[in-house]
């Protein structure tokens, strides 16, 4: 494994962070805040909040899809 220097870009990379609570007033839901940030060179990045874990696992879903697509992996 290669260590980059923080200043050093890293070519085709992306982060995704995902911060899931429960509400107490709602048992049996959850709440979960996505931040993607689709280039880790550029300052952009988007924040989503969901009430279940299938549209957590829709949202990562689309965001690996997309950064695959983007970075010409294969799937």
């Amino acid at each position: 494994m290669t260590d980059h220097a923080q200043s050093e870009p890293v070519p085709d990379a992306a982060a995704l962070v995902i911060r899931v609570w429960r509400e107490p007033t709602d048992e049996a839901g959850i709440k979960a805040r996505i931040t993607q940030r689709p280039d880790l060179g550029a300052d952009a990045e988007t924040t989503s909040v969901v009430t279940s874990p299938e549209a957590v696992y829709r949202e990562v879903r689309a965001w690996l899809e997309e950064f695959v697509g983007r970075t010409g992996g294969q799937s």
